[in-house]
């Protein structure tokens, strides 16, 4: 019996000592390095050209976490301007023991100075289609039939902070451009279940607006159907409480208020 004790604790002493070597060759790279690798395979991927142009880092621990700031991704040839995509930082901090059980817990993302232009050309063809799909026009896609059954595992994400926020929709048919700006929004769950939690103030072609409160949880989100509202928020001059319920968001009808 005390052999076999011996030999146990051999074996865990060799377990730790062989993760704390691979942690320790982890933290020791310069993941700058791969910023090269990580460009030519969003190339192959997409067609488009990404650059990083500031640091990449990965710290290793039981929340592993990545920082990577100044990156860009090229727009569609025919678009407005070269760049679809800008981003001043993205930092993200995840819990690597979920992982083992195929779950992604996400304790925070932080995003600041995020530019995304959205738009089509005079042909309808949208600048986030890739590869054969860029040579044809951008339509909905259809929902699966029977719609879905919402019963695999959903990330948890409890916390997102995003900084400067610029968001532009430009239509290449009508020449119409609607911009949204946040310099704040947070959102957070504690769960994929749990009502997600907002806070936001920005504008909209220049109209401000605010608004604070809890939305549909990650899960009703990403299954459809009825989702409710509870928000305090702030438009055109006026102020609101909303507290209810979409029956269809998809066709924003059915709004129950109270």
């Amino acid at each position: 019996m005390k052999r076999l004790i011996k030999i146990i604790s051999i074996l865990c002493v060799l377990l730790i000592a062989v993760v704390v070597a691979g942690v320790a060759v982890l933290s020791s790279l310069d993941f700058n390095d791969y910023k090269g690798v990580i460009a030519e395979e969003a190339k192959k991927a997409t067609g488009r050209e990404m650059t990083i142009s500031g640091d990449l880092k990965l710290n290793i621990s039981l929340t592993p976490s990545i920082y990577v700031d100044d990156v860009t991704f090229a727009n569609a040839p025919w678009g407005s301007r070269p760049q679809m995509v800008t981003l001043k930082r993205l930092e993200a901090e995840v819990s690597l023991l979920p992982l083992l059980s195929s779950e992604l817990d996400v304790k925070r993302v932080v995003l600041v100075g995020l530019d995304l232009l959205v738009e089509t050309n005079k042909q309808g063809r949208g600048n986030w289609q890739f590869g054969e799909d860029a040579k044809t026009p951008a339509t909905a896609e259809a929902a699966p039939a029977g719609g879905s059954t919402g019963g695999g595992i959903l990330p948890v994400v409890r916390k997102v902070h995003v900084e400067d926020l610029k968001l532009t929709y430009r239509d290449g048919q009508t020449g119409e451009e609607t911009r949204l700006t946040l310099p704040m929004l947070d959102l957070g769950a504690e769960n994929a279940e749990a009502p997600l939690r907002v806070a936001l103030k920005g504008d909209v072609n220049g109209e401000v607006f605010s608004a604070e409160g809890s939305i549909a949880s990650i899960r009703q989100l990403t299954t459809g159907g009825e989702l409710p509202l509870d928000l305090k928020a702030k438009a055109l001059g006026a102020e609101a409480t909303v507290k209810g319920s979409i029956a269809d968001p998809k066709a924003m009808t059915g709004l129950a208020v109270t």
